[in-house]
């Protein structure tokens, strides 16, 4: 069965980010410290986001090849870009995504991620509708056009996603949670976390067969293959 959509723990958690955020905001000159400059004065006609070199965000006219406008947020860096849908998220060093629009020289909406100096993965779902965001403290996924919180999971007390540890694989998710005890392998889609199963500390999910994922554990030669919708053992596997 799947969790509600946001765990109580979930709640609190994102509650205090927004709260910390705002009173962060509240004495800066401008929203998140933003810098946007539109360079063109016609319209806009960019198909794509690149990354600078001064840190900011482009978008180019892809008629002419010019700079059509620029983001940044002094001080910050993105990461990196990943495009969904018709829009483009930039996670930045201090763990905000901010979603824009190459034809339009605006931001569509800031999210603030915690957790996203230990690694960060973004991964598009359902042909973009859906961006799941994973760090080693929280799987969170969003509405690609608004930014609205879909779902959320939060890893135990001594437990940690592991963003270098994931396969993505047909719409779904699978990630090695290690723990100091009970380390889990977890799958996600748009709608939240799948399933879970019990693995060892250095297990890591793998391709499988048709239908299947795999999790390769030491000293296992060959990994355990589950069914990719359910993590249990295919039923052939069973009888």
């Amino acid at each position: 069965m799947r969790p509600a959509r946001l765990g109580p723990l979930g709640l609190v958690l994102l509650l205090a980010v927004a709260v910390g955020g705002a009173a962060a905001r509240e004495h800066r000159p401008t929203p998140f410290g933003d810098d946007l400059v539109s360079r063109s004065a016609h319209s806009v006609s960019a198909d794509a986001l690149r990354r600078g070199g001064d840190h900011s965000v482009l978008a180019y006219d892809r008629r002419s090849g010019r700079l059509a406008w620029s983001y940044r947020r002094p001080g910050r860096f993105p990461l990196r870009l990943v495009a969904a849908a018709g829009t483009t998220v930039a996670v930045w060093d201090d763990g905000m995504l901010t979603a824009m629009r190459p034809d339009q020289p605006a931001v569509r909406w800031h999210r603030f991620v915690p957790g996203v100096g230990g690694g960060v993965r973004l991964v598009p779902l359902e042909d973009g509708a859906a961006l799941l965001v994973l760090t080693p403290e929280l799987v969170v996924t969003y509405t690609t056009s608004d930014g609205a919180i879909r779902t959320d999971s939060l890893p135990p007390p001594g437990c940690g996603y592991a963003p270098g540890r994931v396969l993505v694989t047909g719409g779904l998710v699978v990630a090695a949670r290690p723990c100091a005890v009970h380390s889990t392998v977890e799958a996600f889609d748009g709608e939240g976390r799948r399933w879970q199963r019990a693995t060892g500390r250095f297990a890591d999910p793998v391709p499988g067969g048709p239908g299947t994922v795999g999790v390769a554990e030491p000293p296992l030669l060959r990994p355990l293959l589950l069914d990719r919708l359910t993590g249990l053992p295919p039923v052939d596997w069973a009888s």
